[in-house]
């Protein structure tokens, strides 16, 4: 089925090959499921594991917004970081 939603190819070794299309047989995944599903756990712990509260932005450096609990702030703020104890 046609979609516009973005698209990614890799190359992987054949024997990782092999063991994620056994993953997808397991999980009842298409490749291409198994693979979005795979990315999106590995940002969504990465965004946990550094305390990422929004998505990296894409777009214009102006839409930069990143806040920690550690207090790391950095935004839209005429180019200046600060960072609170």
């Amino acid at each position: 089925m046609p979609t516009k939603k973005p698209r990614i190819q890799t190359i992987l070794e054949e024997n990782i090959y092999q063991t994620f299309k056994e993953l997808c047989e397991t999980e009842m995944r298409t490749e291409s499921q198994m693979g979005a599903y795979i990315i999106t756990k590995y940002i969504e712990e990465y965004r946990e594991k550094y305390e990422i509260k929004q998505a990296i932005p894409t777009t214009k450096p102006e839409n930069i917004n990143i806040k920690s609990s550690k207090g790391v702030i950095a935004g839209d703020n005429n180019g200046t970081i600060k960072v609170k104890k």
